[in-house]
């Protein structure tokens, strides 16, 4: 992307970057300026950067890009948007997010257009280039922030034949026409919803689906961009989303999606964010269905794995790692693809009991386990659901410890069917914070998470920085940033799928080191 503006950067290097050079240390005051309803998500000053063009002066090239709203004008975008750097991208999150830039005079007035601004949508990723330096062709490397500028809009602060200019920016609210729209593509047991139109914050911090043959919310994923994802088989149901934006208001979209939809689809709702809504949608954030008081047993089938000390179900899909050592001891199972929910299960506590109605002669009566989901049980395509493909979808399945499935079943069955309910998870101490990766790559395990178990979102706040930082699932419990945070204090928000949130202040010295844990006092309830 900025690559494509290199050849007018080095036509550029010749003419003024002496004098840009020169400039660039001179300070640009901080001028205040009204937030955005979020005062955690914008700091109310204005920013340093560097902006690029590319994409041409019809701004075609800039179509589909990292955040997979493909067509920029069919979906209300236009020729005002941007790439973002790393610094700014992260991961996906900061997608569909609004800026205000403006070229800096102070740095380098002989490049800027007076007296205006632009206002630009994040619709890109701007990748490192590590074959350059930072300040010379390699403008989008970490931990630069930089926008690379679809050029219709560059050029309205900018002098064409800079190449490369100075600005300011800060985030604004993003004004939209119409209500948040839902695009679905994917197929039978993946459903990949592209979430576009969103006003005000502009990005969505989480998103939760519901088909119309079920009473339950169940948490998507980012999968990429501005696309969120299930593995629950929805197709003919009535589809419904609640969608929470990064200021934490929440709107749901009831039977948003008709029965007898197909893949390829748009959806166009009448709801829309805007800063009066936060009170109005509170209310729509309190789970229609709390792990506190399940309404019902449901049927499955169980089978068990990892010998009679459970030492083979160590490790796993949700990454707990030593599961002895992390508190999850032996009562623990792997789900299956209907019940996993792409790593959104791991940590949630299931009682469950041998079904005696349909097998008495296997079960052993009058006795319930409970059991964390530590771990993915993987279809079997080669073998029938009902003989040995036990978690093929769309079948609930516990593939459990086996300590913890002989408390219920008798061994020589081998499989049981079962009855099982959602229940509140009991923890000694507070959350627990594991933290591996490298710069610009943290990755943060979070283990020992009380009542509903499992992490709907969660964010980051570095010592040095003023502003909450989304977070993406990387897989099972483990949740990644890609900005720079090595030798910062680190805060973390998390937020549980009881829409629950605690913040956890400076829970994380200055000068941590990778693989390091850090157990906090805070607890859900």
């Amino acid at each position: 992307m900025a690559s494509r503006a290199l050849a007018l950067v080095l036509l550029a290097v010749a003419v003024g970057s002496a004098l840009l050079a020169a400039a660039q240390d001179a300070p640009s005051p901080p001028t205040p300026m009204a937030p955005s309803p979020s005062t955690d998500e914008t700091p109310p000053v204005w920013l340093k950067a560097h902006a690029t063009f590319y994409g041409g002066a019809d701004a075609s090239g800039t179509m589909g890009g990292a955040c997979g709203y493909v067509d920029l004008y069919s979906q209300g975008y236009g020729t005002r948007n941007a790439a973002l750097s790393t610094a700014l991208f992260n991961d996906g999150a900061s997608c569909g997010q609004c800026y205000k830039i403006a070229c800096d005079r102070k740095r380098a007035p002989q490049w800027c257009k007076p007296g205006v601004t632009v206002t630009v949508t994040a619709t890109n990723f701007c990748p490192p280039n590590w074959n350059l330096p930072s300040d010379n062709g390699g403008w989008c490397n970490p931990p630069r922030p930089h926008f690379d500028m679809a050029q219709p809009a560059w050029e309205k602060i900018g002098i064409y034949r800079a190449g490369i200019i100075p600005v300011m920016y800060q985030r604004v609210p993003c004004v939209k026409k119409g209500g948040v729209r839902f695009t679905i593509n994917g197929h039978d047991y993946f459903n990949l919803v592209l979430v576009t139109n969103v006003a005000t914050t502009g990005s969505i911090k989480s998103m939760d689906i519901m088909g119309s043959n079920s009473t339950d919310w169940m948490p998507m994923v980012r999968n990429w961009g501005a696309n969120w994802h299930s593995l629950s088989y929805l197709t003919g149901q009535m589809l419904s989303f609640r969608v929470t934006n990064m200021d934490g208001q929440t709107l749901v979209f009831r039977n948003i999606v008709p029965s007898g939809w197909k893949f390829g689809q748009t959806f166009a709702s009448k709801l829309q964010f805007n800063a009066s809504t936060a009170a109005a949608n509170t209310a729509t954030t309190t789970p229609t269905n709390p792990v506190a008081a399940p309404t019902q047993w449901q049927k499955a089938h169980a089978t068990f794995y990892g010998g009679a000390d459970a030492s083979g179900t160590m490790g796993g899909a949700c990454g707990y790692g030593n599961l002895y050592s992390q508190g999850y001891g032996t009562r623990n199972a792997a789900l299956s693809t209907a019940l996993f929910n792409d790593g959104a299960s791991c940590g949630q506590c299931y009682k469950i009991a041998c079904d005696r109605k349909r097998a008495p002669q296997w079960c052993k009566p009058g006795v319930t386990v409970t059991i964390t989901a530590t771990n993915f049980c993987p279809p079997n395509w080669n073998l029938p659901s009902d003989n040995g493909g036990w978690c093929n979808p769309p079948r609930p399945h516990f593939d459990m410890a086996q300590p913890a499935w002989e408390k219920i079943g008798v061994y020589s069955a081998g499989i049981i069917p079962v009855i099982y309910q959602r229940v509140p998870c009991v923890k000694k101490g507070g959350l627990r914070f594991t933290i591996n990766g490298h710069d610009y790559f943290q990755l943060v395990l979070v283990t020992n998470v009380a009542a509903a178990g499992s992490i709907k979102s969660m964010e980051v706040m570095g010592s040095n920085t003023a502003y909450w930082m989304p977070m993406a699932r990387n897989w099972g419990a483990q949740w990644h940033s890609l900005a720079y945070l090595t030798g910062q204090g680190l805060s973390f928000r998390v937020t549980n799928t009881d829409d629950q949130t605690l913040v956890f202040t400076n829970v994380v010295p200055p000068g941590w080191k990778f693989g390091q844990t850090f157990a906090s006092k805070l607890q859900f309830k």
